[in-house]
């Protein structure tokens, strides 16, 4: 039986790009054509072999996974992938990203290529995708994710 009571097993989430429950996910990795937050929605760059923070007009491939470990061992508290690292990016799955206005659950989820934050009425379409909590304006908000 999967766990889903989030808080019951896992620390609270504290930023952008966590998992935020122990079911099953599915990640694919690319290289980062340019810096990537963690918790950033990705697209593919234009030969389909790295990959870039979504732009106005794009399509999102999933959500960049942060690296736990990073911050513990490398002892930096940037929060993002550099030009050429390989990038997880969760493609299926439950993970916390940033909230660009007020969100309720069950709406599907848009990103602002701009701010580069989940928003119910931003610009960009993530396709199979919902909020699956309320939250305001740049609050931690867990969504659903769920592409081919």
């Amino acid at each position: 039986m999967p766990i889903t009571n989030y808080f019951d097993y896992m620390p609270v989430a504290g930023k952008a790009g966590q998992l935020s429950n122990y079911q099953d996910y599915e990640a694919d990795t690319y290289a980062a054509e340019e810096v990537v937050r963690y918790g950033e929605a990705v697209q593919l760059n234009a030969t389909g072999d790295a990959i870039t923070p979504v732009k106005d007009g794009g399509k999102v491939i999933g959500v960049a996974l942060a690296r736990e470990g990073h911050d513990y061992i490398e002892k930096k508290d940037d929060q993002k992938y550099e030009v050429g690292d390989p990038v997880a990016v969760v493609k299926r799955g439950r993970i916390f990203v940033m909230a660009g206005g007020e969100v309720l659950n069950g709406q599907p989820v848009k990103v602002d290529p701009t701010t580069k934050k989940f928003t119910a009425d931003g610009t960009v379409s993530v396709a199979n995708a919902v909020f699956k909590m309320n939250a305001s304006a740049d609050q931690l908000v867990e969504i659903e994710i769920n592409l081919p």
